[in-house]
């Protein structure tokens, strides 16, 4: 299935090899570090046991990537067969294995940048597993190796700026690296248990669907965090402060500050309450009563834009989204709105100014 991705891992194989003979000879034998990353395996299969035997007819598969990156795309060709299909996005038959392409590309992307993502496939006469299944790229090390990394995975922003917020506003490892694995099943979920996205020729489509997921995404995973501690605790708190700071980073799309809300409404008894399944479908409720129309959506593009430019970060806007979005008004009282709540996100997290 994977012939031009086969192609390219030949040719990057030695060069493999070497990175990961060199990272051995300089690896930290700090047993302080074994004992955290021991730590966090433990409470990733945990999580994953956990959703398995919750939804026995999916299975999940954890690529961890970095230096393991072409072992993974191995053994994800052997787990998903000969003519696998993507469940993540409606399409054609005969586009079956050019979706298929773009799919495994981008899983390749992902493990080689250690960034988390999810999709779902249907295998092709799986081997003793569920026909579905449910792809996971998530490095715990890389993600939560302490409060700093785990708030700099969330808060793209510098080293420097990060390590200026103090320790009781940074993201806590083992509770981010939960809030990673909640998250990403939930995109699995939905296209499982709710569809995948339809086809639309509309330009913005994906990103239109990519922000409203976000949404019951992040919902699900701070449902399942309050669910787990039977309270709302510090960390959700500084969940919804960096997420409204996204435009900061130029990532409209995981602004979901308005679905986490949502959640804080809820009655922390009533979520304890809850089952796992009940959780997610409380979060794809909030999801839909939150959703704009598309038209809405665009207007809400150019309105972050134009909140960036007053943000003083327009430079990270790419010239490509400039070019696409060009001609679309923003809403004067919305960009207000976007600049007031991300300076007071700003505030909350005790800083005065970012600087990259």
């Amino acid at each position: 299935m994977f012939e031009q991705i086969r192609r390219n891992i030949v040719s990057i194989m030695l060069c493999s090899v070497i990175a990961v003979t060199a990272y051995g000879g300089t690896a930290q034998s700090d047993s302080d570090t074994h004992d955290k990353n021991n730590l966090l395996d433990s409470l990733l299969n945990e999580k994953l046991e956990f959703y398995r035997h919750l939804y026995p007819e999916i299975s999940f598969l954890i690529l961890k990537g970095g230096d393991e990156f072409v072992a993974d795309m191995m053994a994800l060709d052997i787990t998903l067969g000969y003519q696998p299909s993507s469940l993540d996005y409606e399409h054609p038959p005969k586009l079956r294995e050019d979706l298929m392409m773009a799919s495994a590309n981008r899983i390749l992307y992902m493990l080689q940048n250690r960034m988390p993502s999810a999709s779902l496939f249907k295998a092709d006469t799986p081997l003793g597993w569920q026909e579905n299944i449910c792809v996971l790229t998530i490095n715990p090390y890389e993600i939560a190796a302490d409060s700093v990394r785990a708030t700099q995975n969330l808060l793209d922003l510098p080293q420097d700026f990060i390590q200026k917020i103090s320790d009781d506003l940074r993201l806590q490892p083992t509770d981010y690296l939960e809030f990673v694995i909640d998250h990403e099943v939930y995109h699995c979920l939905q296209s499982m248990y709710v569809g995948p996205q339809t086809m639309s020729k509309k330009e913005f489509w994906g990103e239109y669907n990519s922000y409203l997921n976000e949404q019951g995404a992040d919902a699900y995973a701070l449902g399942m965090h309050i669910n787990t501690l039977l309270e709302v605790p510090s960390f959700a708190r500084n969940i919804l402060r960096i997420r409204g700071m996204s435009l900061y980073t130029a990532d409209p799309d995981h602004l979901t500050c308005k679905a986490l809300q949502q959640i804080f409404k809820v009655p922390v008894e009533d979520i304890a309450e809850m089952n796992a399944k009940e959780i997610f479908d409380t979060a794809h409720q909030i999801q839909e009563r939150l959703a704009m129309n598309y038209d809405e959506y665009i207007q809400y593009l150019a309105s972050s834009i134009q909140a960036m430019k007053v943000l003083g970060v327009e430079d990270l806007v790419s010239d490509e989204l400039r070019s696409r979005i060009k001609g679309v008004q923003s809403d004067p009282v919305q960009v207000k709105e976007l600049v007031t709540n991300t300076r007071r996100y700003l505030s909350e997290l005790s800083c005065d100014e970012v600087e990259y």
